[in-house]
């Protein structure tokens, strides 16, 4: 037993919600937003946070209940319980959450640095409301649903269900953190591109420019001289002229061939992020877009744009 429940239950509550919350963000965002993106932080349809807030609630409950006498049947439990628990608690998990996918991989899933009463983006009051609300209907009405509904499941066949799908899920949690970490190296060269792209076309310019000048300085020169010495120095200052032309063409033609050859590995590398929009690479990235990334948004911004 853990805080009152068996582990057999313990995992479908997790998963079961897992689901769930994944479902009411996807649907969320496609109401708000008009557009389907995988909210989650993995690839398959569950949002682990979601799962984490209501057992953590359920076991608080079991604790106060064996502590203090507190009424844990959900049907019979009080509502304000219920809510205060539930807002406290989903608020503590969403801030750890927060926190911990911030510092590891430098991004966010959510951010409410644009709403009052917010701590660090990671929580605001507002939606600590939400979620006491939401947790005190779902422990109310929904749980008991969800109890029947487990216990009509075979518990062998309950068991081989969960056996499959926490080997997909921990499969998924492997796949997904690879990708991230992946992602993150490649944004960084993308951005080690655009800075080596900036470089070349302003070492075109300059070297352009430069050889210009010089050029004009030592035709002056070379006419100054053959106007005062002898016809000879206008024919090498001629051919110095050429030379240099000559030469300020290569330049310009290597600093070109390059740029060209970083933007077309800038290109690819942008396709390969972007193949998929709902899974891999490109939900993450997706994700990065909509909530920031703290070291590479302006790269994630260009892509998102199209740049």
């Amino acid at each position: 037993m853990i805080f009152g429940m068996t582990i057999y239950d313990v995992l479908w509550y997790f998963m079961i919600y897992s689901m769930v919350g994944w479902m009411v963000e996807v649907a969320f965002h496609a109401v708000t937003v008009g557009k389907v993106i995988n909210r989650g932080f993995l690839n398959g349809p569950v949002c682990p946070v979601y799962g984490s807030g209501v057992l953590m609630v359920l076991s608080v409950l079991n604790i106060l209940g064996t502590a203090f006498g507190v009424e844990t049947d959900l049907e019979k439990a009080s509502p304000l319980l219920l809510f205060v628990v539930g807002l406290i608690f989903a608020t503590l998990i969403e801030l750890i959450a927060g926190f911990l996918l911030d510092k590891l991989f430098h991004a966010r899933w959510w951010d409410y640095r644009d709403r009052k009463f917010n701590l660090n983006g990671y929580i605001c009051l507002g939606f600590s409301i939400v979620w006491g609300l939401a947790i005190a209907f779902v422990l109310r009405v929904i749980q008991p649903f969800f109890d029947h509904l487990i216990d009509l499941i075979p518990v062998f066949l309950g068991r081989i269900i969960l056996i499959f799908v926490y080997i997909m899920f921990i499969t998924d949690i492997v796949i997904t953190v690879m990708t991230i970490l992946k992602l993150n190296k490649q944004l960084e060269r993308m951005q080690k591109m655009e800075a080596a792209i900036l470089r070349v076309s302003d070492g075109m310019s300059e070297v352009i420019a430069t050889n210009t000048m010089k050029t004009m300085d030592r035709l002056e020169e070379s006419r100054q001289k053959s106007e005062e010495r002898k016809e000879a120095f206008r024919e090498k200052a001629e051919e110095r002229k050429e030379n240099l032309r000559e030469k300020a063409e290569e330049r310009r033609r290597e600093r070109e061939e390059k740029r060209a050859a970083l933007e077309e590995q800038y290109i690819h590398l942008k396709k390969q992020i972007e193949y998929h929009k709902l899974f891999g690479a490109g939900m993450v990235l997706n994700n990065f877009a909509e909530n920031g990334h703290s070291r590479y948004q302006d790269i994630i911004s260009k892509i998102r744009d199209n740049k």
